[in-house]
Formats: structure tokens, C-alpha cells, sequence
């Protein structure tokens, strides 16, 4: 795994994101989010985005967040606050994009930007609202690195047969 030096930081209006590569056409969304809407969800709140730059300014991986709930579905329990349990959905922020460019992956960007935001959620979020989970929709190929990452593939019959699989990550585990 080559070393790259970067840095995380949020999303600015004036960052060249034209150069982003992502590979093959099944990635093309991640692209086209990111040079198309990341900046005006960012202004109107709807998401947050956070890149990884070289220091020559080069976006080389981002992240994207945005709050959402969790509707566990019997498949987990929350032995810690069983009354939680009778709420049908709970407290998340979901990343909801997450991309690294293709000719830096497979050096820990990705690993990387997913610990960032979980740093972030704890201190920032987690610590002043109530805020339980950490969610995405993962494709059938990025399972194992959200698997790595401490993410759970939610245990459902209606979850194992959707197209993108919701994963989570439980944020007391990482107390």
C-alpha cells in the first residue's frame, strides 16, 4: 500500500472537483454527485461533505453525510436500553456517499474518510443529540470493507434482498 500524505477537510465552494476519477461507469454516480450536488446540498443542508486532499489540492476521496433513522427490524438488540427497543425507528446519520478516486485506492482513503466521520459523529453529534448509529446503503461489493470498518449487516429477509444492504455501525460498541 503506497503512502499518500493527506487531509480531511470539509467540502468547499471553490474546490476543483472536475478531475475526480472513479473508474468503471457503475461508479459514475459517485462522480456525478460529487461535481454536480455535493456543494448544493452542502448549502442548503440537506448533506456534508468532506474530502481527502493531496497538498497540491487534489480531492482524492470524500465522504458524505446527512441524518437519517434506523428501523432495525427485530434483527438487533439494544440490550443497554431495552425501551429503546419499542420505537420502530431510531437515531442515525447516514453516510450516504463515500468515493475514492481510482488511481489512489487501496491505500486506506477510504478507511480513513469512514474513521473521520465517525469521529466526527461521536464528538459532534453523538455527544449533543441523541444519536445511537452510524447507517449505510452498501453495494454487495463494498460489504466486506464496511465489515472491516465495524459496520453489521442489518439481519432482515427484506434487507438480504435489497439491491444496496443496509449496514450499520453501533457507536456504544466503540465506547
Amino acid at each position: 500500500m503506497p503512502e499518500i500524505d493527506f487531509y480531511i477537510r470539509k467540502l468547499d465552494v471553490s474546490d476543483t472537483v472536475q478531475n475526480f476519477k472513479v473508474g468503471s461507469q457503475e461508479y459514475l454516480p459517485l462522480k456525478t454527485f460529487l461535481q454536480k450536488q455535493a456543494k448544493h446540498f452542502q448549502q442548503s443542508s440537506i448533506a456534508q461533505t468532506y474530502v481527502a486532499v493531496t497538498d497540491e489540492k487534489n480531492i482524492i476521496g470524500y465522504v458524505t453525510l446527512t441524518c437519517s433513522e434506523i428501523d432495525l427490524q427485530n434483527g438487533y438488540e439494544l440490550a443497554d436500553c431495552s425501551h429503546a427497543n419499542n420505537y420502530e425507528f431510531l437515531p442515525a446519520v447516514k453516510i450516504a456517499r463515500l468515493a475514492v478516486d481510482n488511481r489512489f485506492r487501496n491505500c486506506g482513503i477510504g478507511a480513513t474518510l469512514i474513521d473521520y466521520a465517525i469521529a466526527l459523529i461521536q464528538d459532534n453529534i453523538a455527544a449533543n443529540v441523541g444519536c445511537r448509529f452510524i447507517v449505510t446503503d452498501a453495494k454487495n461489493e463494498a460489504v466486506s470493507f464496511y465489515e472491516k470498518q465495524g459496520f453489521v449487516l442489518l439481519d432482515s429477509a427484506g434487507n438480504h434482498a435489497a439491491e444496496h444492504l443496509l449496514m450499520f455501525l453501533d457507536l456504544v460498541r466503540l465506547r
